[in-house]
């Protein structure tokens, strides 16, 4: 009887260090798949020896304001990009007006594609000097392109003063990726 009360402690001891052995390997594994987790969802957002380089760029825009909210107008631009041409504005603001969403939309003259840009805009506070008072400032970003601009994207920070000619302009400054 003895015999068998030792043979059953070690076949116990045995046993229970085999799981023990198994819940440890199960730990290493599980700690193994989530760091393995970890690194592939970190590896996405690491910056690329390939990115784009930010590249200068203004865009000036002089619309005539008649047909509000949908306008119409001309553009230049200097820096990254050198074109020229016809563009329309849609203007959305709020209930108030001190904010507004504008979609720019930029047809340079040569036919090479579109630039769509969507501009955020307010005019609850005055602009520092040489502009007057109540005059807009906000922010702009590209979201989309059409041809040569299909995977162009930028981003900025625009003001708007008036024209030399006494026209409302959209003065945007900023950065594209090419």
């Amino acid at each position: 009887m003895q015999f068998n009360q030792q043979t059953n402690k070690h076949t116990n001891m045995k046993t229970n260090t085999k799981r023990i052995l198994i819940m440890r390997h199960n730990k290493l594994f599980s700690a193994a798949i989530a760091l393995c987790a970890i690194a592939f969802f970190t590896m996405g957002s690491v910056p690329s020896a390939s990115a784009s380089t930010a590249i200068p760029v203004t865009i000036t825009g002089v619309y005539n304001f008649s047909t509000f909210p949908n306008v119409t107008g001309t553009f230049t631009t200097t820096g990254a990009l050198t074109i020229s041409g016809v563009s329309t504005m849609h203007v959305d603001p709020n209930f108030n007006g001190i904010r507004a969403h504008c979609v720019v939309t930029l047809i340079p003259s040569d036919g090479s594609g579109t630039i769509i840009i969507d501009q955020e805009c307010q005019f609850a506070t005055s602009m520092p000097a040489p502009y007057p008072t109540g005059q807009g400032k906000g922010r702009w970003e590209i979201v989309g392109g059409t041809g040569a601009y299909a995977n162009l994207n930028g981003h900025g920070s625009l003001t708007m003063p008036t024209s030399a000619q006494g026209f409302p302009e959209e003065a945007m400054t900023g950065v594209v990726y090419q």
